[in-house]
């Protein structure tokens, strides 16, 4: 998700657990955490909470620009890290949608983007080279 940072777009995150095992759990309760990355089929959020890592446990995942709600999904943890603070790291598996699809960063990217999303031209590396005078060319193999 980092090209949403980077064009200065802040994305905010509920988590909630939905279902254990085969009961569905009605909480009306979310906590706040930090969305840290999203990828089509994953994602990686840091919460003061303490999931236990059982395969069990189906999870919640509001999530929403400016206020503004712009997906719901669900997941189940994949791996946990525990740090110096009382934040954890947690990665998450993303359940596919009723299509059979999961590509979440692309989801949010279009929501909040309005449409597609600008593909950037990059100049290759030798157009960058040639435009320098002599005693300027650095060598970023070495």
């Amino acid at each position: 998700m980092n090209i949403l940072t980077a064009h200065g777009i802040h994305l905010q995150m509920h988590v909630s657990i939905h279902q254990i095992a085969e009961t569905p759990v009605v909480l009306n309760r979310s906590r706040p955490v930090v969305l840290w990355e999203v990828e089509s089929r994953t994602l990686v959020f840091i919460s003061d909470l303490d999931f236990p890592l059982l395969p069990e446990i189906r999870l919640c995942f509001d999530i929403a620009c400016e206020g503004k709600p712009i997906c719901r999904t669900y997941g189940k943890l994949l791996w946990k890290e525990d740090s110096l603070s009382d934040a954890r790291l947690y990665g998450v598996l993303l359940d596919p949608d009723e299509h059979g699809e999961v590509n979440m960063a692309k989801q949010i990217t279009r929501t909040v983007t309005g449409g597609r999303v600008r593909l950037q031209n990059y100049e290759h590396y030798t157009d960058f080279l040639d435009n320098k005078g002599s005693g300027q060319i650095f060598d970023v193999f070495t």
